[in-house]
């Protein structure tokens, strides 16, 4: 017993998104049809992408530590707000 699929505008979507990319990708490529691709395409050694991965880990883990010292700072700089807008009402 196979399942029927519902096609909701959603799912429309999706395909023709996906049929777009396939398209796209096979005039770039500069093929006549999208079966052709898979032929043209190439494997790519791992290896040159293991440095690019343990510098956008080492960028990600910068970028985590420069938030934090700005989140300091700015929890720092909310509380001196607080407290001039304090001085500022009290001595109104």
């Amino acid at each position: 017993m196979s399942r029927q699929k519902r096609l909701t505008p959603a799912v429309i979507r999706k395909l023709v998104r996906e049929e777009r990319a396939r398209l796209n990708e096979t005039l770039e490529m500069k093929l006549k049809h999208p079966s052709e691709a898979p032929k043209r395409t190439r494997e790519v050694d791992a290896t040159k992408y293991a440095d690019t991965l343990a510098q956008c880990m080492d960028y990600y883990q910068m970028c985590k530590l420069k938030e934090s010292k700005l989140i300091e700072e700015l929890k720092k700089l909310q509380e001196v707000k607080r407290e001039l807008k304090k001085r500022l009402l009290h001595n109104i």
